[in-house]
């Protein structure tokens, strides 16, 4: 009996982050349900979080990092999926580095590809392409980067959850600040946890209880655990698994505008945040524009008087503005929505073979 197996190409690293794995992840659970071989293909990078892949049960294949890799990346790719050429595979491809080249030239080998993508800057040769980003112009981001027939999945409406936030209660009006929310990611490469906590006591915000997340090996960890013993009511967690209840019911996030804007978006939490990354940086500047979010700018410009200046201008009215907005623009339900079309694309191409396949017996 041949088997199906769906391939992801995705890597993660302490300078990645966790973002593109975990919506990878998220894909991923959703056809082990189907009864669906999953892979995953990664680079063998330093902070991977490959022990994630292990722990959901899935298959991984390990690349080793090499210096201008991209060639040998793809050449070991093809070498993993040639051994599976046998059976029915699907790849889905969440890297920066992959293009039209290499993609065009694994046809032969899988039936399907998938991208995922936010930058919009090369070509790629798909069947569908999934932006959950918000832009302005969106529609159009991708026209002439994709195949016409191309099934284009394209902003919030297609957000990747992960589960644990689709149990968690929304944020509700409030007249003051009961919980803060802080996490600029594991890393936290540019510091910018430490600005906010120093803001925070400058400024003599009035709260409740801060909650702030970081990796174990954050390398300003110590530094941060010394400064948090002068702010009041404040709890420092590194590697939890519990980010969806420590989120929960915030009445102010403070972040970065990666995958996590997301998740603080559909639990109705207005967000201060800094880019990180220029692949955040449109998502940002677009999230602000329609009110969702004060974004302060690229990260390594902002200062402590920038995170003192918004919190004593800042009213309790914009922020309950703000969970409002951040409503209506996420459901819940991207995952559902992509995995409708992809399986409806996978169960398309069966039948056109099965027709195919009659047709040659008669």
């Amino acid at each position: 009996m041949t088997r199906k197996n769906i391939f992801f190409r995705v890597d993660s690293s302490f300078k990645l982050g966790f973002g593109h794995l975990n919506r990878c992840l998220i894909f991923a659970k959703i056809f082990q349900k189907k009864k669906i071989r999953v892979h995953f293909i990664c680079k063998n990078l330093k902070g991977n979080l490959t022990s994630e892949i292990k722990d959901n049960g899935f298959n991984i294949h390990l690349i080793k990092n090499l210096k201008n890799s991209i060639h040998y990346d793809y050449q070991n790719t093809r070498k993993i999926l040639k051994k599976y050429e046998g059976d029915i595979s699907y790849l889905v491809i969440d890297n920066y580095d992959w293009s039209k080249k290499y993609e065009k030239k694994l046809r032969s080998i899988v039936k399907k590809i998938m991208v995922i993508d936010d930058l919009a800057n090369r070509e790629h040769d798909c069947d569908i392409l999934l932006d959950q980003n918000l832009y302005v112009n969106f529609k159009k981001r991708y026209k002439g980067l994709v195949p016409n027939k191309c099934i284009k999945l394209l902003g919030p409406k297609y957000v990747l959850l992960r589960k644990e936030f689709l149990v968690r209660k929304k944020r509700k009006h409030t007249s003051k600040i009961k919980k803060i929310f802080i996490s600029f990611g594991g890393q936290d490469y540019s510091d910018q946890s430490i600005k906010v906590l120093k803001a925070i006591k400058k400024s003599k915000l009035k709260y409740d209880k801060i909650n702030l997340v970081i990796g174990k090996s954050n390398k300003f960890l110590n530094k941060l655990k010394l400064i948090s013993k002068e702010i009041d009511n404040i709890e420092i967690f590194s590697g939890t698994n519990n980010i969806s209840g420590l989120m929960e019911n915030s009445d102010l996030g403070i972040g970065a505008s990666g995958s996590m804007m997301w998740e603080r978006a559909y639990l109705g939490i207005p967000s201060l945040v800094s880019i990180i990354a220029k692949n955040q940086k449109l998502a940002a500047e677009s999230m602000e524009k329609i009110g969702c979010v004060k974004n302060l700018g690229l990260a390594k410009n902002v200062s402590v008087k920038d995170y003192v200046k918004y919190f004593i201008n800042m009213r309790i009215s914009d922020l309950n503005k703000m969970s409002e907005r951040n409503y209506k623009l996420i459901d819940g339900k991207g995952a559902e929505r992509i995995s409708q079309k992809m399986i409806m694309i996978i169960k398309e191409q069966e039948n056109k073979e099965n027709l195919v396949s009659r047709e040659e017996k008669c």
